[in-house]
């Protein structure tokens, strides 16, 4: 019991530390946090951070890591992405697998509070890229934008590695990550005291409707 108990403390203060770094790491920048204020956030020891990471640079990995596991969990919700790739036998079965994403994602990124952490720290490593996101880059955003082009691809008949996919498929996920960036403007212009379900379910219509146009004028139909 003693064991098991020492076991969860560990990983309880390896979270709290992960938690804390996200947060200030996108906040304030990777050089801008020091290890006291991880310490404090996390409401641990700072030695924690050296023990469990080997020091801020581990643990800014730890964190990305953190953030592969966590949105490959959102995306796999419902099917997991190689699979979608693979049972996209054909068109309209294929585009119903993309706007499900959709759901999924806008769902995530407007209603769920941890992903602003998220945002913040995804951004911030795409402005000053680092060893992180690397790891980012690699596990996660990759792979899936891979398998997305091979969905998009058996959706509108489309190659799946050709520029015109890859970049169709960044325009998709480029409208559903502005209203986490953009959140304060979008409620501001809405209207909006916040975004509840109501507010998610129509920022996800809306996505749907400007994804599903696109995919139409890939095949040559009209919306």
């Amino acid at each position: 019991m003693a064991r098991k108990s020492v076991l969860k403390d560990a990983d309880g203060t390896r979270q709290a530390l992960i938690r804390a770094g996200l947060d200030l790491f996108g906040r304030n920048g990777f050089d801008a946090t020091s290890t006291r204020e991880i310490a404090q956030a996390a409401g641990v020891n700072s030695a924690g951070i050296a023990y469990h990471f080997g020091g801020k640079d581990g643990l800014r990995q730890a964190c990305a890591e953190a953030i592969i596991t966590r949105m490959q969990g959102v995306l796999a919700n419902g099917g997991d992405t190689a699979a979608m790739a693979a049972g996209a036998g054909d068109r309209d079965m294929a585009a119903e697998q993309v706007l499900a994403l959709v759901d999924r994602v806008v769902a995530f990124l407007t209603t769920v509070p941890e992903s602003e952490v998220v945002a913040r720290f995804i951004v911030r490593e795409m402005f000053t890229p680092s060893p992180a996101f690397e790891a980012i880059y690699g596990g996660l955003f990759e792979p899936v934008h891979r398998r997305l082009c091979q969905v998009w691809a058996a959706a509108t008949g489309m190659e799946p590695e050709a520029p015109e996919t890859r970049l169709a498929v960044f325009a998709a996920i480029g409208q559903i990550f502005y209203f986490r960036i953009a959140r304060p403007a979008v409620t501001r212009r809405m209207g909006w005291d916040g975004i509840g379900e109501g507010e998610a379910r129509a920022i996800a219509e809306a996505v749907r409707r400007s994804v599903r146009a696109s995919i139409l004028a890939c095949r040559g139909e009209a919306s």
